[in-house]
């Protein structure tokens, strides 16, 4: 059944459903921006057309398309912008152009799968198409892609923009994790910003997005405040602990190459730690495939040390997949954490980054938080979460110093802006998250905290107390681009055991 058309402007309709399609008549023939499922095709008979002659994609996004799969030729042409072949063409798709889903954040959390043939990919920013004598200007407004444009053109007297997902009412945005073109660093809200910046800089006499209600009474002072909400979520992707120093500790660095950090703490390769027990036993943290290897290289060097036990701060795989290559080289027992413990068992049952290509299985699981021993070593065991929701911490003394053992929630100030990053896809959270980890450290005032990526440095509580006021800000941040105003419904992504559906296809989610 064909959609009821909403009237804009004379001769101008919406149509609502997987995303707004509008449609625009000059006699008996009319052009639409961007395609949804396809169903309002039949209404436009009953508007006296004749003839759709273009359809312009502002963007990929499956919600954009996912129509233009019930065949392959259509009577109309098909524009998208240039660049998003790579996103849409089936052949570039069939060769592996986009990374979906795997080892790291996708190129795009709504590929459509199989893509659209026959496009064309002619809507460069700044430039135009005619229709008729009628101009069809492009403007280029990422963030829901590289390379997503806005159609500028003139209707009824007016300047009308089709911002596609650039803009919601509102001064939001639709879906604001699509921003996250990388798990921690602000490039997609920088670019999103610069885009909305310049919408505000044209006349607009209406702006007409892709999701939610036209925007017609003061658009430009909505883009304003839009794009200022952007900068802010720009600079809370920066520095977590501004001003702070690294405190690096100085390791003694051995023959093999792993750096002594006490004298029963080693860390070597990428990520990996070593505690040495005085029964010529060893804790293994966050072992790595890659970094084996290196373990090897050191365990030779010491000479008399077995591998008796292995464990692991986050579910990434750079931090545990060599879990199953220890047990069977040294039938060392792998001691996890509950909450990481469970993306771990339950690989393909859910779809976040980074996780290793097999399921990995506890021997045993430590408390929630509490006490766990191991040998002469008494450890604090607790939720760390932040750069993921699946993050834990330990700590214990070693050789007179108290140490925790971290992951990558938290790093100096001159890596990574002082964290392993923060979105979406990762389940990073902020009240529940970097604030609660950060309090947590500021009550047990380790000495030194070993971190992920090879950095060790003695903790600060002038860092925690920063990362604490910065959480609360970069919270505020996001949730202000949220267009209902509440982050679980429109940041995050959860999936159908028990919860959410996400019906966009090719949408990730995750178990929560």
């Amino acid at each position: 059944m064909a959609p009821d058309p909403e009237p804009i402007l004379p001769d101008l309709w919406r149509f609502a459903g997987a995303c707004n399609v509008y449609v625009v008549k000059r006699g008996d023939r009319a052009i639409a921006i961007d395609f949804g499922d396809g169903e309002w095709l039949a209404a436009l008979p009953a508007l006296g057309i004749a003839q759709l002659d273009h359809v312009f994609l502002t963007h990929h996004h499956a919600d954009q398309c996912a129509g233009l799969q019930a065949q392959t030729v259509w009577p109309f042409a098909l524009h998208a912008p240039a660049g998003e072949e790579k996103f849409l063409d089936p052949l570039m798709l069939a060769r592996g152009s986009v990374q979906i889903q795997g080892r790291g954040c996708p190129n795009s959390y709504a590929i459509l799968p199989g893509g659209v043939p026959g496009v064309r990919y002619d809507m460069a920013g700044f430039t135009d198409l005619f229709w008729g004598d009628q101009r069809i200007r492009f403007l280029h407004t990422p963030g829901h892609g590289p390379n997503a444009c806005s159609v500028v053109l003139d209707h009824a007297g007016k300047q009308v923009v089709f911002c596609g997902d650039a803009a919601h009412a509102g001064a939001t945005l639709w879906e604001p994790f699509h921003l996250e073109w990388d798990h921690w660093t602000g490039a997609g809200a920088l670019a999103a910003w610069e885009g909305v910046v310049r919408l505000q800089g044209i006349g607009v006499d209406l702006l007409c997005p892709s999701h939610g209600p036209i925007v017609d009474k003061a658009p430009r002072t909505s883009l304003k405040k839009l794009a200022d909400r952007l900068l802010e979520l720009y600079l809370a992707k920066g520095q977590i602990s501004p001003g702070e120093n690294d405190h690096y500790v100085a390791p003694e660095v051995m023959d093999c190459g792993a750096r002594r950090v006490l004298p029963s703490l080693y860390q070597y390769g990428a990520n990996g730690y070593l505690l040495r027990s005085k029964a010529g036993e060893a804790l293994v943290v966050d072992p790595f495939s890659e970094d084996m290897q290196a373990l090897d290289a050191l365990l030779a060097e010491l000479g008399d040390v077995r591998p008796a036990a292995t464990t692991a701060t986050h579910y990434h795989f750079d931090h545990c997949d060599a879990i199953p290559d220890l047990r069977k080289r040294y039938g060392a027992r792998a001691y996890l954490h509950p909450w990481l413990a469970e993306p771990l068992r339950n690989i393909h049952r859910v779809t976040v980054p980074w996780l290793p290509v097999q399921p990995i299985q506890a021997d045993e699981l430590w408390p929630e938080q509490g006490a766990w021993r191991w040998n002469e070593y008494e450890f604090q065991v607790a939720p760390w979460p932040g750069q993921t929701r699946w993050h834990c911490i330990f700590m214990t003394e070693i050789d007179g110093q108290r140490v925790a053992i971290g992951g990558d929630t938290y790093q100096p100030s001159s890596r990574w802006n002082g964290t392993g990053g923060f979105c979406a896809y990762n389940g990073s959270r902020f009240g529940a998250g970097f604030v609660e980890s950060a309090r947590l450290i500021l009550q047990w005032k380790p000495a030194i905290i070993a971190t992920g990526h090879g950095t060790y440095y003695r903790f600060h509580a002038s860092k925690f107390r920063k990362v604490m006021r910065w959480a609360k800000a970069a919270e505020k941040a996001v949730t202000a681009l949220c267009p209902t105003g509440d982050l679980e419904r429109d940041y995050y992504l959860i999936s159908t055991e028990g919860q959410k559906q996400i019906d966009t296809p090719g949408t990730f989610f995750w178990v929560a």
